[in-house]
Protein backbone atom coordinates (compact mmCIF):
# COMPACT_ATOMS: atom_id res chain seq x y z
CA UNK A 1 0.00 0.00 0.00
CA UNK A 2 1.20 3.63 -0.62
CA UNK A 3 1.08 5.99 1.47
CA UNK A 4 -0.26 9.44 0.85
CA UNK A 5 2.92 11.24 -0.01
CA UNK A 6 3.84 8.38 -1.88
CA UNK A 7 0.95 8.50 -4.21
CA UNK A 8 1.57 12.33 -4.55
CA UNK A 9 5.32 11.41 -5.50
CA UNK A 10 4.22 8.79 -8.63
CA UNK A 11 1.29 10.85 -9.80
CA UNK A 12 4.17 14.23 -9.97
CA UNK A 13 6.90 11.78 -11.31
CA UNK A 14 4.15 10.64 -14.31
CA UNK A 15 3.14 14.01 -14.77
CA UNK A 16 6.55 15.44 -14.94
CA UNK A 17 7.71 12.48 -17.42
CA UNK A 18 4.75 13.08 -19.43
CA UNK A 19 5.26 16.94 -20.13
CA UNK A 20 9.15 16.75 -20.71
CA UNK A 21 8.36 14.14 -22.95
CA UNK A 22 6.95 16.69 -25.46
CA UNK A 23 7.92 19.01 -27.23
CA UNK A 24 5.63 22.76 -28.15
CA UNK A 25 5.44 22.99 -31.47
CA UNK A 26 4.49 26.98 -32.70
CA UNK A 27 1.16 25.54 -34.38
CA UNK A 28 0.62 24.19 -30.60
CA UNK A 29 0.15 28.35 -29.44
CA UNK A 30 -3.25 29.34 -29.19
CA UNK A 31 -3.29 32.36 -31.38
CA UNK A 32 -0.85 30.58 -34.22
CA UNK A 33 -3.13 30.87 -37.05
CA UNK A 34 -4.45 34.96 -36.31
CA UNK A 35 -0.39 35.61 -35.78
CA UNK A 36 0.48 33.69 -38.99
CA UNK A 37 -2.31 36.10 -40.92
CA UNK A 38 -0.87 39.46 -39.10
CA UNK A 39 2.86 38.38 -40.31
CA UNK A 40 1.40 37.71 -43.69
CA UNK A 41 0.18 41.74 -43.73
CA UNK A 42 3.71 42.76 -42.51
CA UNK A 43 5.24 40.87 -44.77
CA UNK A 44 2.97 42.69 -47.83
CA UNK A 45 4.19 45.64 -46.34
CA UNK A 46 7.85 45.04 -46.67
CA UNK A 47 7.54 43.97 -50.08
CA UNK A 48 5.93 47.70 -50.88
CA UNK A 49 7.75 49.99 -48.60
CA UNK A 50 11.18 51.57 -47.87
CA UNK A 51 12.78 53.75 -45.28
CA UNK A 52 11.45 54.44 -42.08
CA UNK A 53 8.62 52.65 -42.92
CA UNK A 54 10.15 49.41 -44.30
CA UNK A 55 12.37 49.44 -40.94
CA UNK A 56 9.20 49.71 -39.05
CA UNK A 57 7.54 46.66 -40.50
CA UNK A 58 11.05 44.76 -39.85
CA UNK A 59 11.22 45.36 -36.26
CA UNK A 60 7.34 44.00 -36.46
CA UNK A 61 8.78 41.03 -37.74
CA UNK A 62 11.60 40.66 -35.29
CA UNK A 63 8.89 40.96 -32.68
CA UNK A 64 7.25 38.03 -33.84
CA UNK A 65 9.89 36.16 -33.44
CA UNK A 66 10.09 32.42 -34.16
CA UNK A 67 6.29 32.64 -35.53
CA UNK A 68 7.17 34.86 -38.46
CA UNK A 69 10.31 32.51 -39.69
CA UNK A 70 8.16 30.75 -42.21
CA UNK A 71 7.25 33.26 -43.82
CA UNK A 72 10.41 35.38 -43.72
CA UNK A 73 12.12 32.70 -44.98
CA UNK A 74 9.93 32.14 -48.33
CA UNK A 75 11.47 36.41 -48.48
CA UNK A 76 14.56 35.08 -48.32
CA UNK A 77 13.81 33.03 -51.31
CA UNK A 78 12.73 35.96 -53.26
CA UNK A 79 14.44 36.69 -56.42
CA UNK A 80 14.54 40.37 -55.20
CA UNK A 81 17.75 41.01 -53.65
CA UNK A 82 16.22 43.48 -51.24
CA UNK A 83 13.90 41.37 -49.78
CA UNK A 84 16.55 38.81 -49.04
CA UNK A 85 18.54 41.11 -47.68
CA UNK A 86 15.40 42.25 -45.79
CA UNK A 87 14.66 38.49 -44.46
CA UNK A 88 18.62 37.97 -43.85
CA UNK A 89 18.20 40.84 -41.56
CA UNK A 90 15.36 39.75 -39.58
CA UNK A 91 16.03 36.28 -39.34
CA UNK A 92 19.38 37.31 -37.26
CA UNK A 93 17.98 38.76 -34.45
CA UNK A 94 15.50 35.59 -34.12
CA UNK A 95 16.46 33.79 -31.26
CA UNK A 96 15.06 31.32 -29.26
CA UNK A 97 16.62 28.46 -27.46
CA UNK A 98 13.13 26.87 -26.97
CA UNK A 99 12.83 25.90 -30.68
CA UNK A 100 16.58 24.84 -31.34
CA UNK A 101 14.91 22.96 -34.96
CA UNK A 102 13.86 26.61 -35.98
CA UNK A 103 17.31 28.24 -34.64
CA UNK A 104 18.89 25.08 -37.25
CA UNK A 105 16.91 26.41 -39.89
CA UNK A 106 17.61 30.49 -39.29
CA UNK A 107 21.17 29.30 -39.28
CA UNK A 108 21.30 27.20 -42.22
CA UNK A 109 19.49 30.22 -43.87
CA UNK A 110 22.47 32.60 -42.85
CA UNK A 111 25.06 30.11 -44.23
CA UNK A 112 23.25 29.94 -47.39
CA UNK A 113 22.98 33.98 -47.40
CA UNK A 114 27.04 33.74 -47.69
CA UNK A 115 26.72 32.73 -51.23
CA UNK A 116 24.16 35.05 -52.32
CA UNK A 117 24.92 36.85 -55.69
CA UNK A 118 24.17 40.10 -54.72
CA UNK A 119 27.09 41.57 -52.01
CA UNK A 120 24.24 43.25 -49.56
CA UNK A 121 22.99 39.79 -48.99
CA UNK A 122 26.35 38.56 -48.16
CA UNK A 123 26.86 41.57 -45.73
CA UNK A 124 24.32 40.77 -44.03
CA UNK A 125 24.50 36.82 -43.46
CA UNK A 126 27.85 37.74 -42.33
CA UNK A 127 26.87 40.03 -39.92
CA UNK A 128 24.10 37.34 -38.63
CA UNK A 129 26.21 34.83 -38.37
CA UNK A 130 28.87 36.81 -36.25
CA UNK A 131 26.50 38.05 -34.37
CA UNK A 132 25.76 34.11 -33.47
CA UNK A 133 29.86 33.66 -32.49
CA UNK A 134 30.30 32.07 -36.43
CA UNK A 135 34.01 34.33 -36.69
CA UNK A 136 35.21 32.13 -39.15
CA UNK A 137 32.74 34.18 -41.57
CA UNK A 138 34.56 37.29 -40.55
CA UNK A 139 36.29 37.51 -43.75
CA UNK A 140 33.64 38.11 -45.69
CA UNK A 141 32.74 41.94 -43.32
CA UNK A 142 36.49 42.68 -44.07
CA UNK A 143 35.41 42.82 -47.84
CA UNK A 144 32.27 45.02 -47.02
CA UNK A 145 34.53 47.27 -45.09
CA UNK A 146 35.92 47.59 -48.38
CA UNK A 147 32.85 48.44 -50.41
CA UNK A 148 32.50 51.93 -51.79
CA UNK A 149 28.93 52.46 -49.94
CA UNK A 150 30.10 53.90 -46.50
CA UNK A 151 26.72 52.90 -44.90
CA UNK A 152 28.00 49.43 -46.02
CA UNK A 153 31.61 50.03 -44.56
CA UNK A 154 29.85 51.44 -41.31
CA UNK A 155 27.53 48.39 -40.92
CA UNK A 156 29.84 45.59 -41.52
CA UNK A 157 32.68 47.73 -39.35
CA UNK A 158 30.15 48.03 -36.32
CA UNK A 159 29.28 44.41 -36.51
CA UNK A 160 32.94 43.71 -35.86
CA UNK A 161 33.26 46.14 -32.89
CA UNK A 162 30.21 44.79 -31.48
CA UNK A 163 31.58 41.14 -31.32
CA UNK A 164 35.05 41.58 -30.97
CA UNK A 165 35.10 45.33 -28.85
CA UNK A 166 38.14 46.21 -31.36
CA UNK A 167 38.32 48.59 -34.21
CA UNK A 168 42.00 48.92 -35.15
CA UNK A 169 41.47 52.67 -35.92
CA UNK A 170 39.98 51.93 -38.42
CA UNK A 171 37.25 55.05 -39.49
CA UNK A 172 34.72 54.81 -42.33
CA UNK A 173 34.98 57.89 -44.05
CA UNK A 174 39.18 58.12 -43.51
CA UNK A 175 41.20 58.06 -46.79
CA UNK A 176 41.40 54.98 -48.60
CA UNK A 177 44.88 53.99 -48.00
CA UNK A 178 44.33 54.67 -43.91
CA UNK A 179 41.14 52.63 -43.94
CA UNK A 180 43.50 50.12 -45.82
CA UNK A 181 45.62 50.17 -43.60
CA UNK A 182 43.11 49.65 -40.49
CA UNK A 183 41.86 46.59 -42.45
CA UNK A 184 45.33 45.08 -42.42
CA UNK A 185 45.14 45.84 -38.80
CA UNK A 186 41.84 43.70 -38.80
CA UNK A 187 43.04 40.84 -41.10
CA UNK A 188 46.32 40.39 -39.09
CA UNK A 189 44.61 40.11 -35.61
CA UNK A 190 42.33 37.53 -37.24
CA UNK A 191 44.90 35.58 -38.78
CA UNK A 192 46.34 35.10 -35.28
CA UNK A 193 42.79 34.17 -33.53
CA UNK A 194 42.22 31.93 -36.80
CA UNK A 195 45.29 29.96 -35.60
CA UNK A 196 44.67 29.70 -31.90
CA UNK A 197 41.11 28.69 -32.53
CA UNK A 198 42.45 25.86 -34.94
Amino acid sequence: MTSGLGRWILVLGTAMTVSCSSTPTLQDHPEYDRLQGEIERVCDYVRNTSGAELYSHLKRLVAYDVFAVDQVMEMADDPNARLRCNAIWVLAQVRDPKFPDVERRIYRTLRNGLDDGDRLVRFEAASGLVGRNSWDVIPVLFEGMEDADPSVRFNCHETLKLATSKDFGYLVDAPANERSEALRRWERWFDDWDLSEG
